[in-house]
C-alpha cells in the first residue's frame, strides 16, 4: 500500500493506493508529521511513500517517514524513472512536472503534451518516453493577484466564472480578461505543439482544470488525479528495478 503526497504552494494533497487503485484522495492546508501520523493510523498497512514538493519548506522527509516505518522514495531527476530526462537543467526540473510526465507515459504513451493548471500553468512535452521540456506561465490566481499588486486601483479578486464575453464593470473586465488570457494561451500553445508534433496527445490536469474543461476543444483528455497516479507509478517502478 502506497502513500503519495503533493505539497503545493497553496495546499497539500495526498492519496492512498493499493497497487494501481486509488483508495482515498484528500487535501489539507499544510504538511506536518501529525499529518502523516493520522494517515498511518487510518492505513496501518502503508509501506511506501513518494512525495512532490516545489516549496521551500525544507522538511527532513527521510526522518519524518522513517519514524512511521515508511520507505521514502525521493523524487528528482536523478531517481529511477520509466522515462529519460533530456532537459538542460535537470536539477531545476520540478518534481511535479516529472510525476505528471511519468503518469502520462504510463497511461497514454507516444507523444504527449501535459498541461497542469495550478499556481503556474506548466506545459510538458514527452516524446516516446523522453522528457524534452516545455514552458511555464502564470496561473489563474497569480494573474488576478498581479493586477492588484502592480496597480493602485484594480481590486484583488477571487475567480468566479461569469460566462460573459464583455466586462461591463471593472470587476467583470478583470475576470473576463484573465480568463481569456488563459483560454487563448492554452488554445494557442496546444496548436503550436500539434504543428510541431502532429501525433501529440494533449492531457490537462490541475486544480484549475475545471475552468477550461468544457470549453477548449483541442485537448484530448482531462485527468484530475494525474499527479497522484504519477507518484504511485514511480513507487511501483522503483520496486521493480
Amino acid at each position: 500500500m502506497n502513500l503519495v503526497i503533493d505539497i503545493g504552494n497553496t495546499r497539500s494533497k495526498w492519496a492512498v493506493f493499493h497497487n494501481n487503485k486509488m483508495l482515498k484522495f484528500e487535501s489539507s492546508k499544510k504538511f506536518s508529521s501529525n499529518f502523516v501520523k493520522k494517515i498511518k493510523l487510518e492505513y496501518p498497512e502503508l509501506k511506501n511513500v513518494c512525495l512532490s514538493d516545489n516549496t521551500n519548506l525544507n522538511f527532513d522527509y527521510k526522518t519524518i517517514f522513517s519514524t512511521f516505518n515508511l520507505n521514502y522514495i525521493e523524487l528528482n531527476s536523478q531517481c529511477k524513472l520509466p522515462l529519460t530526462i533530456s532537459y538542460s537543467t535537470p536539477f531545476s526540473l520540478g518534481s511535479d512536472r516529472i510525476a505528471l510526465s511519468v503518469a502520462a507515459e504510463k497511461i497514454f504513451k507516444g507523444n504527449m503534451l501535459i498541461i497542469d493548471l495550478g499556481t503556474c500553468i506548466t506545459y510538458d512535452v514527452v516524446l516516446n518516453s523522453n522528457y524534452i521540456g516545455g514552458q511555464i506561465s502564470p496561473g489563474l490566481q497569480m494573474r488576478l493577484a498581479s493586477l492588484n499588486h502592480y496597480t493602485d486601483k484594480l481590486p484583488k479578486l477571487d475567480y468566479i466564472n461569469r460566462d460573459i464575453s464583455v466586462g461591463h464593470s471593472t470587476r467583470d473586465s478583470i475576470l473576463v480578461g484573465v480568463y481569456d488570457s488563459i483560454f487563448f494561451e492554452i488554445e494557442s500553445v496546444v496548436n503550436k505543439y500539434k504543428k510541431l508534433y502532429p501525433t501529440i496527445v494533449t492531457i490537462a490536469t490541475g486544480g484549475d482544470m475545471n475552468i477550461i474543461e468544457k470549453k477548449i476543444k483541442n485537448i484530448n483528455f482531462f485527468h484530475p488525479y494525474l499527479l497522484m497516479e504519477g507518484l504511485n507509478s514511480i513507487i511501483a517502478f522503483n520496486e521493480e528495478v
